[in-house]
């Protein structure tokens, strides 16, 4: 993706920003921050240039097909892709988390690049990757350890006489080759960058810098660099439940890009006078005949961008992917891109979107709600069914994603049928009581396991803290439902309103989801009650986000074989994707 420079026509962008995305599910929970931040720097007169790598976001490729090694090629291709802008204007580097560090071996590689801002880089590849097994294992410990180590691949225990197993990481095939080279990579010993000046930020509650970026100032300074070491107090939002705001992390590094120039003026451009953000993509990845195209359209007076998957045929039935509150179009585990590329290859077209405010969509975060999501998701219909030719739509919700489908189902007669995964109490339904309650349930049966000896018997010994935990237990919950509580659409009477769809629907649960009994039973008596066709099915052992590949490929596998259930679709099968960037689709409310 690519922010252009807004500036005066006359005035040449200040240079070029290569942002870099940090590892597996820190990303889709940093991601709106990111987008935020290039909006910034483009605002700043900056030429931004996001990317995903290979195995992830919208990019073609496998996760545990992927190592260090590729990335690092990834991040050289866009950097020449940013010489090729630059026209002799300075390259900087932004990085998170283990973002940073690719950055950090990159700047050695290449004399080109200026300056680098490192968002809490990962120093020491052993110290994370033991804390996500960690993390990983706590939290099969407490969902009752059955599925997310059962997925073919060896779980750590499997593989405990290998040096570096391969492992699930929360529904990302950790192999043993990534295992191994990121367990390598230590910025303390490794080349110092050739750039100029370095920006390192420690994103912390605590103003106490930690040893390590103390270190790596140290090193970075005995090389000639210049460097500048701080903290800002701003929750680590790569790992938070719910949207964080960022501002002072974002603007911290464009003050510092700018030189700190207290002279140099940066007005927040509006969407109308922001260029619009080009999606670029450097390589095509797979082959036909699935198709990748980015497709935005516009939703009020704001753009929504997302991603059109389909074979290379004619299609009968899109699918609709609707994420949760806090998310955006990849969804937890990457799990909604697997979906969409899944559906696609089974003869559907298949539209992964952000929702205004979300991901790479235009809009504030705090101006979305449910409201306005129901209408991105009418509005989306139309253009999907227009721009595939397909003459049937299903809604498929994720969490509060749901929510949006059945508020959306009635806005056109080709929706014929829903599948929700993991659908909370539709919000208008909720009442005080029932949200004490399940607050309070999930809660002790949660506790209550952290009690159990045979759960810590288990874990591996050393180095747990209590962050750690808190982070495994929030992941296994409803992280993408954050705050949406006080987001219900303004009616209550919605579900009145819904009996009067007539297709079918798809319910799928995870069966250790501590919501799942409440929703469950909500949506069973509201279907029999009202007599629609439905199928009610659980993923035994999952959690909320079904965080496991087990669960991932099941939650698919089940909604495909609904839908195939009662269609003619001829199936199409590939294990590639060709992914190629299309003029977006503009219209008007």
């Amino acid at each position: 993706m690519q922010h252009r420079a807004q500036a005066d026509l006359s005035i040449e962008p200040k240079g070029v920003v290569v942002m870099v995305s940090p590892f597996a599910e820190e990303k889709k929970a940093a991601q709106r921050a990111l987008v935020e931040a290039g909006r910034a720097l483009a605002d700043a007169g900056f030429e931004v240039l996001r990317f995903d790598l290979r195995g992830t976001g919208d990019s073609g490729g496998e996760f545990g097909a992927a190592d260090v090694e590729m990335w690092r090629e990834d991040l050289r291709a866009v950097i020449a892709q940013a010489r090729a802008l630059a026209n002799d204007r300075p390259i900087s580097l932004i990085g998170l988390r283990f973002g940073a560090t690719l950055a950090w071996l990159a700047a050695h590689e290449d004399e080109h690049i200026d300056s680098m801002a490192l968002w809490e880089p990962i120093t020491s590849g052993a110290t994370y990757m033991r804390q996500n097994r960690q993390r990983s294992q706590i939290r099969r410990e407490l969902t009752d350890g059955s599925g997310a180590a059962s997925n073919g691949a060896k779980s750590a225990q499997d593989g405990a006489a290998e040096a570096y197993p391969s492992f699930d990481f929360d529904g990302f095939l950790i192999s043993s080759k990534l295992h191994r080279e990121m367990v390598e990579v230590d910025l303390l010993t490794a080349p110092v960058p050739n750039c100029r000046r370095v920006q390192l930020l420690q994103i912390s509650g605590s103003s106490r810098i930690k040893k390590p970026l103390e270190d790596l100032r140290n090193r970075a300074v005995e090389a000639g660099v210049e460097v500048e070491l701080d903290n800002v107090a701003v929750e680590a939002f790569w790992s938070a439940i719910g949207l964080v705001d960022t501002a002072a992390v974002r603007g911290k590094t464009i003050a510092w890009l700018l030189n700190g120039n207290a002279n140099e003026q940066v007005t927040t451009a509006t969407n109308e006078q922001r260029p619009q953000a080009v999606p670029v993509i450097i390589n095509s990845a797979g082959s036909p005949p699935i198709l990748a195209e980015t497709l935005s359209y516009m939703s009020g007076d704001q753009r929504v961008h997302g991603v059109l998957y389909r074979p290379d045929a004619p299609v009968q039935r899109a699918v609709l992917l609707l994420h949760g509150w806090s998310g955006y179009r990849i969804g937890p585990g990457h799990l909604l891109t697997e979906a969409a590329r899944s559906l696609a290859a089974a003869g559907y077209a298949a539209y992964s979107f952000d929702f205004r405010g979300r991901g790479e969509s235009e809009w504030g975060v705090h101006e979305a709600s449910l409201n306005s999501m129901i209408r991105d998701a009418c509005r989306a219909v139309s253009i999907v069914l227009e721009q595939t030719g397909a003459s049937h739509a299903t809604l498929l919700g994720l969490c509060s994603g749901g929510e949006v489908a059945l508020g959306a189902s009635l806005s056109d007669t080709r929706i014929d049928s829903l599948a929700l995964w993991s659908a909370p109490v539709f919000s208008g339904a909720f009442t005080l009581a029932l949200q004490a309650r399940r607050s309070q349930d999930s809660a002790k049966k949660y506790v209550r396991k952290l009690f159990y000896p045979e759960t810590w018997a288990k874990l591996f010994t050393g180095r747990l803290n209590y962050k750690m935990i808190a982070r495994a237990l929030s992941g296994g919950r409803s992280n993408e439902d954050a705050g949406v509580q006080n987001k219900a659409p303004d009616t209550a009477s919605q579900m009145k309103e819904f009996e009067a769809f007539k297709g079918r629907l798809c319910f799928i649960y995870g069966g250790n989801d501590p919501e799942t009994p409440p929703s469950r039973d909500f949506y069973r008596e509201f279907v029999e009650h009202t007599g629609m066709p439905h199928e009610f099915h659980e993923v035994e052992g999952a959690n909320h986000n079904y965080y496991g590949m087990a669960w991932k490929q099941r939650v698919i596998e089940t909604t495909v074989q609904w839908l195939a259930s009662s269609s003619n679709t001829t199936a199409h099968h590939s294990n590639g994707v060709q992914t190629r960037a299309v003029e977006p689709v503009t219209l008007n409310s």
